[in-house]
């Protein structure tokens, strides 16, 4: 095997091979990622008739494609919506066949995610694989100093969680796995920037095409301090992003000029007078002492 197969069979990403001249289409190879995905053996999905594929996506081998979500078929008949991206490869004229790489991206997980915002207020959202290291993560708090989309091979779930939960998310991750089903529980963070969080947590995982379990997403619905001494720039950031509201939104509706908000939200102000606190607190719908015990008069 060359090395530039085995790099081929290596990629995480769903790939196929496709070759076509004047008078067929074949898939030339698929990496393992796919056939995963696909649940199809190699020699299954060569027997299949490959100018469908072209003809069902509107694809032209000789050139780039715009990224494009599709739907397709495992071998157990279940619908997986995918991203296609097809790379041709520089053409030899010695060959009659044009070769070209077809790039899958599996949206179920993000799919899933989506669905879940769209029943509920999603404050963290992200997905993991099945030895917990964290694949993709969205942060709409500031208190995780996360960046949006970061990757973060390197990191599992459970760096995030109270070692005295541990037990317990393992276990709920374990019967989704077994179950094939959603779940959800409450657990405790460990101190993220020196502070505690309760948090409430769904999983799902994330089915491949054999039936068996790829990786999970998950969404937070709910982040509470266990410490209710943190201090306000954090609650603010808090109370803001549980009720879906942006600095911009906030200024907006209360007259309250975006410097000002956001210095409050990076601490900058600890003692905002009167009216500031309770215009931000009524838009948020609570009493100001959720973020601010003293205020100025």
């Amino acid at each position: 095997m060359s090395i530039y197969s085995k790099i081929f069979q290596m990629m995480n990403q769903p790939m196929i091979l496709l070759g076509q001249n004047e008078h067929e289409v074949r898939i030339e190879d698929a990496n393992q990622a796919f056939l995963r995905l696909s649940g199809y053996t190699l020699k299954a999905l060569q027997s299949k008739k490959s100018s469908n594929l072209l003809q069902k996506y509107k694809i032209n081998i000789s050139r780039p494609v715009m990224k494009s979500e599709v739907i397709i078929y495992t071998k157990l008949k279940r619908k997986i919506s995918v991203r296609i991206d097809l790379q041709p490869l520089p053409w030899n004229s010695d060959d009659t066949f044009r070769y070209a790489f077809i790039i899958f991206e599996d949206l179920s997980p993000y799919n899933w995610i989506q669905q879940q915002a769209d029943r509920n207020k999603v404050l963290i959202s992200g997905i993991i694989d099945r030895n917990h290291h964290v694949r993709f993560l969205r942060d709409r708090l500031a208190p995780f100093q996360i960046e949006p989309n970061q990757q973060m091979q390197d990191e599992t779930l459970l760096q995030f969680i109270a070692d005295t939960d541990h037990g317990r998310i393992l276990k709920i991750i374990q019967e989704a796995h077994l179950r094939k089903k959603e779940r959800s529980l409450t657990l405790k963070t460990s101190k993220l920037n020196g502070i505690e969080f309760e948090l409430s947590v769904s999983f799902t995982p994330i089915i491949d095409g054999f039936g068996d379990v790829l990786e999970f997403a998950f969404v937070i619905w709910d982040l509470r301090p266990v410490d209710d001494s943190i201090d306000a720039s954090m609650k603010l950031r808090i109370w803001m992003a549980k009720r879906d509201i942006t600095v911009g939104y906030l200024s907006s509706s209360t007259g309250i000029s975006i410097q000002t908000i956001s210095k409050l939200r990076n601490g900058k102000i600890l003692k905002p007078h009167r009216l500031t606190a309770e215009l931000i607190a009524s838009e948020l719908q609570i009493a100001v002492h959720e973020i601010w015990p003293e205020i100025r008069k």
